[in-house]
């Protein structure tokens, strides 16, 4: 009877025991789960005063931008009327040397003109203010009147422009001036990159409620690990800059920012040697008026 009493108490003690240490890992437990909830709430505060601190930076490096580019403007027009007019010769002949002058002068001007309007573009996009004049374009009218705007630009390069949009295609709702930009932007670019007796063609299809327009050129293509990051503002392929085609980074952002506001996307296919294709979708006019 006393074996069967001492053996009670001894299994009484290894249960009081057990407990104990059970109470004591769960006490462990749940400071621990305690001391990480802690530390994910202390890195998620300073994670947000970090996204914060960058939302307010990237709030004034727009703002400078836009300041900077406003101010730009007025003394830009000084610089060119002068210098157009010192080119006309209303103060007088100029040498050979002048004129050459005066001529890089007009040209650098006109650039950095470009660069303005493109930040201030940019500027308004990412701020929700540009505003579409929406109107109905016939496909093929569009990009005949772009062919019309740059093939002396093309010939000056030795790239040919060829167009195989067909008739019939339906009407596209657009700003005919941003979209005449978005254009103008992309075959700028496939000139630029296209070795002289390359070709940039334009071509469009349509596809359910939107027409597809895409430049593809011959031309020396993009890396595949440039391509993701391709549309992003100020970002420029490194083979690019290597070769001394340098640009500001913003037409394709640019292009990017229009496309979107249109309702429309866009997408790039390149390979290295062999040339790229920029499309781009725009709504139809039934499209249109389905969704108004």
């Amino acid at each position: 009877m006393n074996e069967v009493i001492e053996e009670n108490e001894r299994l009484r003690r290894e249960r009081d025991l057990l407990r104990r240490r059970l109470a004591e890992v769960e006490e462990n437990f749940v400071r621990t789960v305690s001391d990480s909830q802690q530390e994910i709430l202390a890195r998620n505060e300073a994670l947000a005063v970090a996204n914060s601190q960058l939302q307010e930076l990237d709030r004034m490096k727009d703002a400078f931008l836009s300041m900077v580019t406003h101010e730009l403007r007025t003394p830009l027009t000084v610089i060119s009327g002068i210098a157009e007019m010192l080119e006309t010769g209303i103060y007088g002949s100029l040498t050979p040397s002048q004129e050459d002058n005066i001529r890089q002068i007009t040209a650098q001007a006109a650039r950095l003109r470009q660069l303005v309007n493109d930040l201030l573009d940019l500027s308004k996009m990412e701020a929700g203010m540009m505003k579409l004049r929406l109107e109905f374009h016939d496909p093929r009218a569009l990009i005949d009147t772009v062919i019309g705007q740059l093939i002396t630009f093309a010939a000056q390069a030795g790239v040919i422009l060829v167009s195989t949009v067909p008739e019939g295609l339906p009407e596209v709702s657009c700003d005919g001036q941003r979209i005449d930009q978005v254009f103008v932007n992309l075959v700028t670019n496939a000139v630029k990159f296209t070795p002289n007796g390359g070709q940039v063609t334009f071509s469009a299809e349509s596809a359910g409620d939107f027409v597809v327009f895409c430049v593809t050129d011959t031309g020396k293509g993009i890396p595949e690990d440039a391509l993701p990051r391709i549309f992003d503002k100020f970002y420029q392929v490194q083979s690019s800059t290597e070769s001394g085609a340098r640009g500001t980074g913003l037409g394709l952002a640019i292009v990017r920012h229009i496309v979107e506001l249109h309702g429309g996307q866009v997408s790039v296919e390149s390979l290295v040697g062999k040339g790229s294709r920029f499309c781009f979708t725009l709504p139809t006019r039934d499209h249109f008026r389905h969704l108004h």
